[in-house]
């Protein structure tokens, strides 16, 4: 399933401190003692509230760990969240560590015991734990670890990690070394408290989790809510009319090095009191840049308690690519605009553009319009972004949609034609399989109504609730387009053929319909039909019969389906043909 991903939709504010771990002798739980060597770290974890206990007052310390719970330590300890992103593991389907695992597999940083088993509830050994773990370390910038003297025999797979982990000195007293050896006992199940020494120990060197970001506050971008889209100044409650004018320069500041995508830079406030509207205010300026919202990742920032606050920005482009997007964009949109076209033609050039030279990436590697124009693939994300930009050049009005589609995160666009908004999904109109020169129109130009069927969304945007047919129909009776383009634009797109009149009843029917596009030799054949005639693949089945396709000499037949988008109670079947 296509999806978006990096994207989350909520904020939350780090209680903030000097960013140290503390090496408290306290706790509440009571099977810890005092003298343990690993009650430190066990009242670390408390303290920053990656663990409660397996019970009120109890932590069991030297109870085994599963790979389920030690997924959840992780995740919570680094801050890591379920994307949204496919996880091929059946078994965790309905297990109540679903987002955790599905948080560090997104991360790369852990395998399933095969393909598609995680084995949850197994005991997590030793030797996984520090994979994990130095996986997770790598994905940060650290180097390969230098190779150590182990007195075990160590599977290959689990050699770098600990290499990392022993290196690095993330144990506690679990590891020993002897006549230059270590003992790591790689495949011993890890135990509560062995894995309390091990995160403490990552947790204070790496970036990102709870330890090392407990100075930083965090900003990630936010679903466009009605609160986010209030164009009332942020100011300070108790601020005064010079205060107000201070405090707009340096929001106007910070929306410059943002807008100019800076990574790193600092600004001066007036008063400390100012430090409480960056979130707000970071929030409104990517409310009202769409592309910026699309490409931002991650903002630290750190104050000084006086007037000094640092910035660190990660964004999915850098400023150099986006402005390559951005040159890319109009050379594309000039050499497939013409000055003769109406806004409807050109946002099906733009939409056919799109499709045509983009491939969804199975990988989720690339999110961004850049990956996709130097790459050839990207995620949902670059799709919609690169639309967006074209439209933007092409002098459409349009938007990006965060919400979701078939169960999954998702982002497509909302454009504006002649005073009427649509929504335009070039993602899902590029199926997976890729296929050269295919076009399908599927979510091209639908109402509120019609794109429900498989799209939800909770942030507020324009109504679009003008039926795309009536609209061109409109658009000809005003004189706002010929009547022939109106005319090529629903035979092109296939629309015109989405009446019930025009949908077939009968498997006779849609072979009909197939006969007669092996004839014409077309590579791609659409039928829509009532879905109470049956289930595509049935249906599709009995009509493409091995006699049918030895007939007409057929090389190759495959075919898509989905419910139609704009007739309720119809399914569309795309027929994709090679002849010899």
């Amino acid at each position: 399933m296509k999806k978006i991903i990096l994207l989350t939709t909520m904020i939350s504010l780090l209680t903030f401190s000097d960013g140290s771990l503390t090496s408290a002798n306290t706790s509440n739980f009571t099977d810890v003692s005092s003298k343990s060597p690993y009650a430190t770290y066990i009242n670390d974890l408390q303290q920053l509230g990656v663990t409660n206990g397996v019970k009120p007052g109890q932590f069991e310390p030297t109870k085994t760990l599963t790979r389920a719970e030690f997924a959840k330590f992780v995740a919570t300890a680094f801050q890591l969240k379920d994307n949204g992103s496919e996880v091929p593991f059946l078994d965790i389907q309905t297990h109540w560590s679903y987002p955790y695992i599905s948080a560090v597999y997104q991360a790369g940083i852990v395998d399933g015991k095969s393909a598609d088993i995680f084995a949850p509830d197994q005991p997590v050994k030793r030797a996984e734990a520090a994979a994990m773990i130095w996986r997770l370390a790598q994905s940060k910038g650290l180097a390969e670890a230098a190779p150590v003297n182990l007195q075990e025999t160590v599977d290959s797979w689990a050699i770098p990690g600990i290499n990392g982990v022993v290196s690095k000195g993330w144990f506690g007293a679990d590891v020993r070394q002897s006549n230059g050896k270590w003992a790591y006992r790689p495949g011993a199940n890890m135990t509560r408290q062995e894995m309390a020494a091990l995160l403490v120990h990552s947790m204070n060197d790496l970036p990102g989790s709870i330890s090392t970001a407990a100075s930083e506050t965090p900003i990630q971008p936010e679903t466009n809510t009605p609160e986010d889209t209030e164009t009332a100044p942020i100011t300070s409650p108790d601020s005064s009319s010079d205060t107000d004018s201070t405090t707009s320069a340096w929001q106007e500041s910070l929306k410059q090095h943002l807008l100019n995508q800076d990574t790193d830079f600092q600004l001066t406030l007036t008063d400390p009191e100012q430090f409480k509207q960056i979130k707000p205010f970071v929030n409104q300026v990517l409310a009202d840049n769409d592309y910026l919202h699309f490409i931002y990742s991650d903002m630290k920032y750190q104050f000084d308690g006086v007037a000094t606050v640092n910035f660190k920005v990660t964004y999915l482009e850098t400023a150099a690519q986006t402005a390559y997007v951005t040159a890319q964009a109009a050379s594309i949109v000039a050499s497939i605009i013409t000055a003769n076209m109406n806004d409807f033609e050109k946002e099906k050039a733009i939409h056919d553009y799109v499709i045509s030279h983009l491939a969804y990436d199975q990988s989720l590697k690339e999110h961004s319009a850049y990956g996709g124009l130097t790459n050839g693939k990207t995620v949902c994300q670059g799709y919609a972004l690169l639309t967006y930009r074209l439209l933007t050049v092409a002098g459409i009005p349009n938007k990006i949609v965060e919400g979701r589609a078939g169960g999954q995160l998702h982002a497509w666009n909302l454009v504006n034609l002649y005073g009427n908004w649509y929504h335009l999904d070039t993602t899902w109109d590029d199926p997976i399989p890729d296929v050269q020169g295919r076009l399908i129109y599927n979510y091209f130009n639908l109402t509120d109504e019609q794109i429900k069927q498989d799209h939800s969304w909770k942030g507020t945007y324009p109504a679009a609730s003008q039926d795309f047919v009536q609209a061109l129909d409109a658009a000809t009776k005003s004189g706002q387009i010929e009547a022939g383009s109106a005319h090529v634009m629903l035979y092109t797109t296939g629309i015109a053929s989405e009446t019930n009149e025009m949908t077939s009843n009968s498997v006779p029917a849609i072979q009909a319909i197939l006969q007669q596009g092996f004839t014409d030799k077309q590579s791609q054949i659409t039928i829509h039909y009532k879905s109470s005639l049956g289930k595509p693949q049935t249906v599709m089945k009995s009509a493409l019969t091995s006699q049918l396709t030895a007939n007409y000499n057929i090389n190759k037949v495959s075919y898509t389906y989905h419910n139609d988008t704009r007739l309720p109670g119809v399914i569309t079947v795309t027929v994709n043909v090679t002849y010899p």
